[in-house]
């Protein structure tokens, strides 16, 4: 009882907290991880949880030797036990599976997908997101989304899967959600240093080389109306001389038009401020990004039967009468159909019957 009430308690805890994995691994080896078995955050994975899950374990087994003989309530008590051990090792036995999220832009396909406690792992098989629709309710709230997706394995798209909230798909033992989207822009960035012109198709994240070499542009943001200014983009400009930031706008010609002196204010808006360079910014394109969770637990099974079998169980307890098959309590000496009391009321009867014959 102390066991359930602090796992109990623990789940409270649970239910308080979010539990959004915040605590991400850093390092290697299990010092490393004892940040996150201690958090809060995530509560059904940290030690203090698995610690009661173990104890309430070997709690079980000892309660279980106790009744090993093979009488109806016996059998179905064992059964009862018996079924919360497989919820717990079926619950031990997910927390050893996968739990990760990926991102997939419409048309573009992933082979690795980011897990939760910051590491990655490699599929096997490449996930293409061929066709992802939105619909929304009037007042702009997604009302629906759905990808369509195809799993592709030596070259060959093996399987197609639908994939709805609330309806996953499944391909070689991994489960795949709908969690979420995103709008993503590309960006049509041109760069010049006076000899060359180059332009690219950029999107977020990407890194567009600028020379000489070990000097580069990373595209850090993009915006399609960036403070009522119009589309902007933010770049990360790495040479060997340092770092510096530098917001490229569309109508920059429009918005210094208003603010002669913007530059001399900030000179990061400047989109000729890092020389030899002069960046401008042509049309921006939308596209949409499906969030995609991905899962493998491999302990469903065992807690689909323990859970199973603990309601049935606990259903025959109920309506099994508590004596026997036959519904009479027994006593130890194989009398049935009386009680003790019943047994010494009769007995006094008949001394007191015989005693009343003698006087006669």
């Amino acid at each position: 009882m102390v066991l359930l009430f602090f796992i109990t308690l623990l789940c409270l805890v649970g239910t308080i907290f979010p539990q959004g994995h915040e605590l991400a691994e850093h390092g290697h080896g299990w010092a490393s991880r004892i940040p996150s078995l201690l958090s809060p955050y995530d509560i059904f994975h940290s030690a203090w949880f698995l610690a009661a899950g173990f104890l309430l374990s070997v709690n079980i087994v000892l309660c279980m030797r106790r009744r090993v003989r093979l009488k109806r309530r016996n059998v179905l008590m064992l059964l009862l036990h018996g079924s919360i051990l497989l919820v717990i090792v079926g619950y031990a036995m997910g927390s050893m599976g996968v739990d990760g999220f990926v991102e997939i832009p419409e048309g573009g396909s992933v082979s690795q997908v980011d897990l939760r406690r910051g590491s990655s792992l490699d599929l096997g098989f490449s996930v293409r997101c061929d066709r992802f629709v939105a619909e929304y309710y009037e007042n702009g709230m997604p009302k629906e989304y759905v990808s369509d997706l195809s799993f592709v394995k030596n070259a060959q798209v093996v399987s197609q899967a639908r994939l709805k909230v609330n309806h996953p798909a499944s391909f070689e033992g991994m489960s795949f959600y709908q969690e979420s989207f995103r709008q993503s822009h590309s960006a049509a960035l041109t760069w010049s240093d006076g000899k060359k012109t180059v332009a690219v198709d950029a999107r977020e994240g990407d890194v567009v080389p600028l020379l000489p070499a070990g000097t580069q542009a990373r595209v850090v943001k993009i915006w399609d109306d960036l403070m009522h200014a119009g589309p902007a983009v933010k770049l990360l400009i790495q040479s060997p001389a340092g770092e510096r930031y530098l917001w490229v706008f569309k109508e920059i010609e429009a918005i210094k038009g208003h603010l002669p002196d913007l530059f001399e204010r900030a000179p990061e808006l400047d989109p000729s401020g890092f020389r030899p360079y002069t960046f401008s910014l042509g049309k921006l394109e939308a596209s949409s990004v499906t969030g995609i969770g991905v899962r493998r637990d491999p302990g469903i099974p065992l807690v689909a039967v323990g859970g199973g079998l603990f309601l049935v169980s606990l259903l025959l307890m109920f309506l099994a009468p508590p004596g026997g098959a036959g519904g009479r309590p027994r006593r130890e000496d194989g009398l049935s159909g009386r009680t003790s009391g019943q047994e010494g009321a009769a007995a006094t009867g008949r001394v007191k019957a015989k005693g009343k014959g003698s006087r006669t």
